[in-house]
């Protein structure tokens, strides 16, 4: 189901922005994750793929592992906050940890898995009331990754006119 931009979301996606920013000051793609609970931030994660070089320290996958037990106390009671489309392997983590809602800033049209939510019973269940936004300060997301772009050279695919 798709949800309406607010300044709320805007709110905490600023704050999945500061951790883009940190990843890109540690020489990493720019990615940020945050975690909220009943409008408390109670996870942050950012990308670490490319220092320490490690595939699967994906921002979402930090900032879910990071509280893993609180996230099955609280099934359908949070939701998270990234700046880029999250990949298969993030979307996965964030249907299957229970997350009520997900909100997306830039799109990813080469790796992001939005378009593969709905794939079988078990997922079809799963989402029935899962809610989502994409597109919010996509712009702001944007221009991060094609800084980094920019800076590395890497991951050319990513770099785009942030409008």
């Amino acid at each position: 189901m798709e949800i309406a931009s607010n300044p709320t979301h805007e709110h905490f996606t600023r704050l999945a922005l500061e951790q883009a920013r940190l990843s890109l000051e540690a020489g990493n793609m720019p990615i940020g994750a945050v975690i909220v609970h009943n409008g408390i931030v109670v996870a942050s994660g950012r990308n670490a793929i490319d220092h320490p070089s490690n595939d699967t320290q994906h921002a979402e996958l930090a900032a879910i592992q990071s509280i893993a037990p609180f996230l099955a106390a609280h099934k359908r009671e949070c939701a998270l906050y990234t700046t880029l489309e999250p990949c298969m392997m993030c979307l996965g983590a964030i249907v299957n940890v229970g997350i009520e809602a997900l909100v997306v800033g830039a799109p990813d049209q080469l790796v992001g898995a939005l378009n593969l939510m709905r794939h079988g019973e078990y997922y079809e269940q799963k989402l029935a009331s899962f809610q989502l936004l994409s597109g919010v300060l996509a712009a702001d997301s944007q221009a991060l990754l094609n800084e980094y772009v920019a800076r590395t050279g890497l991951r050319k695919h990513l770099a785009r006119d942030s409008q």
